[in-house]
């Protein structure tokens, strides 16, 4: 797979129309949050998490407290993002556990500055 990023750019919209009756397969769903999770952040973060919600009655509910948008419903799969934004602060080594000591003191105490 080839990524033009200028096309990506220009060619990317905000859908909010979707077939109600189409369904992302297992396979899909899993290409689009293995390329999600490998989104670069600063210091190798990532602090976020996905949440894909599947369940009818429960996207009904959350479509109730979206200013009852459609897409919240019709999508073939609701994501959720949820971020910790003090993630960093909870165990910074954790980031670099890989890594040289070397590197681990020195993005340890850099981070702290960031």
């Amino acid at each position: 797979m080839s990524l033009d990023v200028a096309s990506a750019i220009l060619q990317r919209r905000a859908t909010k129309v979707f077939d109600p009756d189409h369904r992302m397969t297992d396979a899909e769903l899993d290409t689009l949050l293995g390329l999600a999770r490998r989104m670069p952040t600063a210091f190798n973060i990532q602090n976020w998490r996905f949440v894909a919600v599947t369940d009818p009655e429960l996207r009904a509910k959350i479509r109730a407290v979206s200013w009852d948008q459609a897409q919240v419903t019709d999508s073939s799969v609701l994501l959720v993002l949820c971020a910790d934004i003090k993630a960093w602060e909870k165990s910074t080594t954790r980031y670099w556990e890989n890594a040289s000591t070397e590197v681990q003191q020195f993005m340890t105490g850099a981070i702290d500055q960031y």
